[in-house]
């Protein structure tokens, strides 16, 4: 049973535990923000919320939402008010509090149709409730892989006068090809514009990655492995040809890496600092390789993303041959770690929201943090148990899954 319902006073009960905090009798909700009962408050007549059996975790963030089921952010014309709504809701039961509508390569009238609408929806939305919008991701134009993305629509040129047009309001992500740029300046009018420049769709080599990270400062990679150069005779995806001793031989002995010839993944895999978002759907990624990926990544360089598209498209590029996005969300990727005993619990939940966060320009208005006094509640509700969301809270709003 699903259940969406509005409450200014409640508490959480019987939970295992709360992540990152110290407590163990009861985590208050007044007014949208967190409180605890060791603060004074008198508890005894708040609604209370049985967390029977669950983690209490920061919600989820998905950088990379394109649609989905009936929702796709590339349609023309974009998708209805209500349509958004709807998608809003359905993230929110799933655990996302917060998301990124994407758009991949398209014409320049399609992407800037496309910011307009979602700015316009921003504004109207108010306090509906659902997972926020915390602002748009543009998946592309300057690629050099294509994958799903039509190539017609891709540029080459990549300098700092041709992304202007695409620094608009409300875009904090923005996934690009690295060697495109090869000054850095476009690059670098992203970031002073508080923009995350992500790598993507890309034939990098192994020493234009190291360029682009160690000179031009990119941090990120939107879905580490999928569309971009990697190293011969290895596959991320094919059982048949993963061939992790190619790999590990040269990860163990560096003298073994050509950075003319190998491609860009070798370089961000070995480098522990660069956040590597990764689809865990055991489609785009083998599970061997994520467990690969999370072997050799600090605890804050490694996250979670769905890819996720409308099920309209998923089925129109499978009828072409071509992997267009995911069909699973975010939960599923968090419970693919823990069933693959890639991660424990608690780090595959945290793997789904404060990597990406941390490295979001977000505003405070957003109210996307950890969990704290004072702070909004944007919560999930883990169930060891079942291994899925029992709940969801952002602010006064709870989505519960009984």
């Amino acid at each position: 049973m699903v259940k969406t319902t509005r409450l200014s006073k409640f508490k959480l009960t019987k939970f295992v535990k709360v992540l990152g905090l110290n407590i163990n009798n009861e985590l208050i909700v007044l007014n949208g923000k967190i409180s605890y009962s060791d603060q004074g408050l008198e508890t005894k007549n708040l609604t209370e919320i049985d967390a029977s059996n669950c983690i209490i975790c920061p919600g989820f963030i998905d950088p990379q939402i394109n649609g989905h089921d009936l929702c796709n952010f590339w349609d023309v014309p974009p998708p209805s008010f209500n349509e958004i709504d709807r998608l809003r809701l359905q993230l929110a039961l799933r655990g996302v509090v917060g998301f990124c509508p994407t758009i991949i390569t398209s014409s320049d009238e399609k992407i800037f149709n496309f910011i307009d609408h979602i700015n316009s929806y921003i504004k109207q939305s108010g306090n509906s409730a659902g997972a926020k919008i915390l602002g748009m991701h543009i998946e592309g134009v300057f690629i050099s892989k294509y994958g799903v993305h039509e190539s017609k629509y891709a540029k080459k040129d990549l300098t700092a006068k041709n992304i202007e047009p695409y620094i608009k309001e409300n875009v904090i992500i923005f996934t690009l090809a690295p060697e495109l740029d090869k000054t850095g300046e476009a690059i670098k009018l992203l970031q002073k514009n508080n923009i995350l420049v992500s790598i993507g769709h890309t034939d990098a080599t192994y020493k234009e990655g190291q360029i682009a990270v160690e000179e031009f400062g990119i941090r990120s990679v939107t879905h580490m492995f999928n569309a971009m150069r990697g190293i011969e005779g290895f596959s991320h995806r094919d059982n048949r040809t993963l061939n992790l001793d190619t790999i590990n031989q040269k990860l163990a002995n560096p003298t073994n890496i050509d950075p003319e010839k190998d491609g860009i993944m070798l370089y961000l895999l070995q480098n522990k600092n660069v956040l590597c978002m990764v689809i865990a759907d055991g489609i785009h990624v083998h599970k061997e390789i994520v467990r690969l990926l999370k072997e050799h990544k600090k605890e804050n360089s490694f996250a979670l993303v769905s890819d996720s598209v409308s099920r309209d498209f998923f089925e129109k590029s499978k009828s072409k041959g071509v992997l267009g996005g995911g069909q699973i969300l975010i939960d599923e990727c968090v419970r693919n770690l823990i069933k693959w005993k890639i991660t424990n619990i608690e780090e595959a939940l945290l793997c789904a929201s404060k990597p990406i966060r941390s490295h979001l320009n977000l505003p405070i208005s957003s109210n996307i943090s950890d969990i704290a006094a004072g702070k909004e509640a944007n919560l999930v509700l883990w169930d060891i148990e079942k291994c899925s969301v029992k709940g969801t809270i952002i602010g006064e709003n709870l989505f519960l899954n009984y």
